[in-house]
């Protein structure tokens, strides 16, 4: 992408492009000096130097700490840039089963607050849901207030498909819900804060965040299909193909807990009969394992974490419930793979303790998922690469906020907004 002006665009929509697309690549590249900003976007170096000074006066982007400046050379060193908007956060939340998870960063993505807090999940019961994180919502707004920072936008990460359109939940299994508009119910407990409320599906949140992290780790351009897949709260997963998320026409595509692995299996609370949730799903293995009291006593993620030490200890109960269990889902991925041809195959969840034993499927099936190797990955079709996820329990929560938090930095002018001052009645202002 570069500034040249497309047909059409007004010069007040191409100022508007060329402000997000400086302030984006100055995010990705963590500093900048002008000249490198102009070989990025391909903007001419006036109009780089006309753009700074705009987003510097909006409180968007300001020099660089001593540190960052370029390796020693003759002559003066460069000014260096970063993005500033340390006054604008954006809050994460996750809800599962037994906890809530939160997250708070500024506009750079710098962290403000990183927190878990036990919480019973109420089953069938939206609306009591959404008093308890009203209450969380307020102490993180309080929170950061008392820091001098403005909550600007709040993303809640649900464990169920969410529509694009509407952007509510057609059905959430685990939770017991249907048809459920959980921004509306939010909106109707707290005020909105400027930037919206947004409500997104958690393994498509831990799917962007962990692209992100494999797209940082290889040249640019390298990494661009990948599949996520995880088990903790039900088994979900997502896919990306070709650098975008597989979505589907209304954005709830790629349900590996839904893919059918038992014709007339045992029926599924999705109304189909044998899906992988059935036969691998979390519960499903704790009750196999014989922990279902011990679920009960400590919760989902103790007791799951406690699976794991009992297979790797050689526990009759638990390796013959986990070994089941691994069987469905390296089928499930290896159809995966046939299917999409991904570079990478991430598991999260508690199945990222898991990747040796998610490896060694055996070679007649239709993958062949293994360690990258060389000519493995981005730099061939050799083999797939497999590994375990790196955001871990945040996974959801980093993704989504990352996700918006990129997607402001493209709109200069809606950050200029909350900074012009956010009045009246809003809870997360007084």
């Amino acid at each position: 992408m570069t500034g040249a002006r497309s047909e059409g665009l007004s010069s007040t929509d191409v100022r508007a492009h060329n402000l997000g697309l400086v302030l984006s690549q100055l995010d990705r590249a963590g500093a900048a000096a002008r000249s490198e900003l102009a070989r990025s976007t391909g903007l001419a170096r006036g109009a780089i130097t006309l753009l700074v000074s705009e987003l510097r006066e909006a409180g968007l982007v300001r020099d660089a700490p001593a540190g960052t400046s370029d390796a020693p050379r003759p002559g003066r060193p460069r000014e260096r840039l970063e993005v500033d908007g340390d006054a604008i956060a954006l809050i994460g939340l996750q809800f599962v089963v037994d906890e809530v998870l939160m997250s708070a960063v500024d506009l750079a993505g710098r962290p403000l607050l990183r927190e878990a807090r036990g919480m019973r999940t109420p089953h069938g019961d939206p609306d009591a849901l959404v008093e308890q994180l009203a209450s969380v919502i307020d102490d993180i707004a309080g929170r950061l207030r008392a820091q001098g920072v403005t909550p600007a936008r709040l993303v809640v990460v649900v464990p169920a498909p969410v529509t694009r359109s509407s952007e509510t939940i057609p059905v959430a299994i685990d939770l017991g819900w249907i048809d459920v508009d959980l921004a509306a119910l939010l909106r109707a407990r707290i005020d909105e804060p400027p930037l919206g409320i947004r409500v997104v599906n958690d393994a498509n949140a831990a799917a962007y965040a962990e692209f992100a992290e494999l797209q940082a780790e290889w040249a640019p351009g390298m990494v661009t299909d990948m599949v996520y897949l995880k088990s903790d709260t039900g088994i979900g997963g997502g896919a990306i193909v070709e650098g975008e998320m597989l979505a589907g026409p209304d954005g709830i595509a790629f349900e590996p807990g839904h893919v059918v692995v038992v014709p007339d299996g045992d029926p599924c609370a999705c109304g189909k009969s044998g899906c992988l949730v059935t036969v691998a799903g979390p519960e499903i293995v704790l009750t196999r394992a014989g922990l279902a009291a011990y679920r009960d006593a400590h919760g989902l993620p103790q007791a799951l974490d406690e699976l794991v030490r009992r297979y790797r200890a050689g526990e009759a109960g638990a390796v013959a419930a986990l070994d089941e269990a691994l069987g469905w889902i390296r089928l499930v991925l290896a159809n995966c793979v046939a299917l999409l041809q991904p570079q990478f195959v991430v598991v999260g969840g508690y199945l990222a303790d898991l990747v040796e034993e998610l490896r060694g499927m055996p070679r007649s099936w239709l993958s062949s998922l293994g360690g990258l190797a060389p000519g493995a990955g981005p730099e061939g079709d050799v083999a797939v690469g497999v590994r375990p996820a790196v955001h871990g329990l945040f996974s959801g929560v980093d993704g989504a906020v990352l996700h918006d938090r990129r997607e402001l930095l493209l709109a200069p002018d809606r950050l200029r907004a909350v900074g012009a001052g956010w009045g009246g009645n809003n809870k997360f202002n007084t």
